[in-house]
């Protein structure tokens, strides 16, 4: 007899088991029949190719939103500098559930940048380079996704179509950023990022 939660005493049987499913897996009641170690699936190479492509993007982006950021606050604007980190930290995010699949599938990340990472040396040049490598990276998406389809990997499929709604959100953000300069001007832009 055991106590159970009411304060009750109960025997451990498959009542119990029914009643507390958390106890009887965990080993506290009977034996743990569920294999807990996570096994390699063999993806298919082609679809480990376009995900270690897209990684590729999304290591640059932190690398790049994370120079961007540090270059705002220090010219003064801290509202642009927050936002940049704020996507680089995203940009980790994505790298991070990347590689868990990738390695998931039987591959290995490789942790290579798409290209190098240049300082521009204005807000608006910082914003047409981040569009840039949205853009690039937003066409590699739907290509990767049209071929996890094409091979039945639905998982990676769902997993890369939530990266591209937040590139295309990202990419909403930016042509808004240039819009606005276009609009009111470079100096008011600027005075409202301070």
């Amino acid at each position: 007899m055991r106590l159970s939660r009411s304060g009750y005493s109960a025997p451990l049987s498959g009542q119990a088991c029914r009643l507390w499913p958390r106890s009887c897996s965990t080993g506290i009641i009977g034996k743990d029949t569920r294999d807990r170690r996570k096994k390699n699936v063999n993806g298919d190479p082609r679809v480990l190719r376009e995900l270690d492509g897209y990684l590729s993007f999304e290591l640059t982006g932190h690398r790049q939103y994370l120079l961007h950021a540090a270059t705002c606050r220090h010219w003064g604007f801290s509202r642009l500098a927050d936002v940049q980190h704020d996507y680089s930290t995203e940009e980790t995010t994505h790298a991070g559930r990347i590689m868990a699949r990738i390695l998931l599938l039987g591959g290995t990340p490789s942790m290579k940048s798409r290209r190098a990472v240049d300082a521009r040396d204005t807000v608006a040049g910082q914003l047409d380079y981040d569009r840039e490598l949205v853009r690039q990276a937003i066409d590699h998406l739907r290509a990767a996704i049209g071929l996890c389809e094409q091979c039945s990997d639905f998982v990676s499929r769902d997993l890369l179509a939530t990266m591209l709604d937040d590139e295309e959100l990202h990419l909403d953000w930016l042509d808004k950023q240039l819009g606005l300069i276009d609009k009111v001007g470079l100096q008011d832009y600027l005075q409202a990022q301070m």
